[in-house]
């Protein structure tokens, strides 16, 4: 259903969680002034938009989506040079957009498309420098920026791969420590870096990222499994006794004096007899999440 607002009486009323009336208006940069009080709102046209939002955020962490042309007066869109009589503006069901991810960056329009297209948007189309998007009845993909209509697929039309970058991080937990040989800077990056440092703590899960985990919030970045080259250290960060048997015994690894040997030697101590400083050194090492597993 499309609704009617006005401007001066509905601008700060959400119609989504994360999206205003205002925000639709009819603007026009040109002269600086809203081209009327009224505006026009598909209903259906804010609930996909979250689904959008909810997309993005799942993969960059998103920051905002920026409507920088929504609803469009009859008038305003007739004086457009690229303005349809009767499109979806006018209607109320379409809008221009602009997606910033987590770090304020502006995300590829291009990957903006595949995206609507994967979540339902019946129309898209891309303008090089933002994204239209619309609720119309029928698929209509587009190219704005050299009036390329008809397209099936904007996978095959920009020639990017749809992959299929589901993670049920299930391998690693939030306070596992790793150690790593690359490092993303966001959760669905795909250029690997060359990591600072090689080594630190999961502290938050993304599922269904390419990029699940994030490393000692975000000082080292974002990593997955293939990245991880080892899980080769004990922790029990939780334990709070002054017990190297129980601590270990706790989290399920041998207790005994014998296999205690062997995690003193790699963890670099010699001669290991058992004695509260060895025992101690050993359980600090635990508790942060730093002993060393042979």
């Amino acid at each position: 259903m499309i609704k009617t607002y006005s401007y001066a009486k509905d601008k700060d009323v959400f119609l989504s969680e994360h999206f205003k009336v205002g925000e639709f208006r009819s603007f026009n940069d040109a002269t600086g002034k809203l081209t009327t009080d009224k505006i026009l709102i598909d209903d259906n046209l804010p609930i996909m938009l979250e689904k959008l939002y909810d997309a993005l955020d799942n993969k960059y962490g998103l920051k905002s989506i920026i409507i920088t042309s929504g609803y469009r007066s009859d008038d305003f869109e007739e004086s457009l040079a690229f303005g349809v009589r009767g499109g979806t503006h006018t209607q109320g069901k379409g809008v221009d957009i602009i997606c910033y991810d987590i770090d304020g960056k502006v995300i590829d329009n291009k990957v903006i498309c595949c995206i609507c297209e994967d979540i339902g948007f019946n129309g898209i189309g891309y303008g090089g420098s933002y994204s239209h998007v619309d609720v119309r009845d029928v698929k209509s993909f587009f190219d704005e920026t050299n009036g390329t209509t008809g397209i099936g697929s904007f996978y095959s039309y920009f020639n990017i791969d749809k992959v299929d970058d589901t993670n049920n991080s299930s391998n690693y937990k939030v306070g596992n420590i790793v150690t790593i040989n690359g490092v993303y800077v966001s959760s669905d990056a795909t250029e690997k870096l060359i990591p600072k440092v090689t080594r630190g703590k999961i502290t938050k899960i993304k599922d269904g990222s390419r990029n699940p985990y994030l490393l000692d919030d975000g000082n080292i970045g974002w990593v997955n499994d293939k990245v991880i080259v080892n899980n080769n250290y004990l922790a029990n960060l939780s334990y709070d006794g002054d017990s190297i048997v129980d601590a270990l015994s706790l989290i399920g690894v041998d207790s005994s004096f014998s296999y205690r040997s062997k995690i003193a030697l790699v963890n670099g101590i010699d001669n290991y007899t058992g004695t509260a400083l060895q025992n101690t050194k050993l359980l600090n090492l635990l508790k942060k999440g730093e002993l060393i597993s042979p």
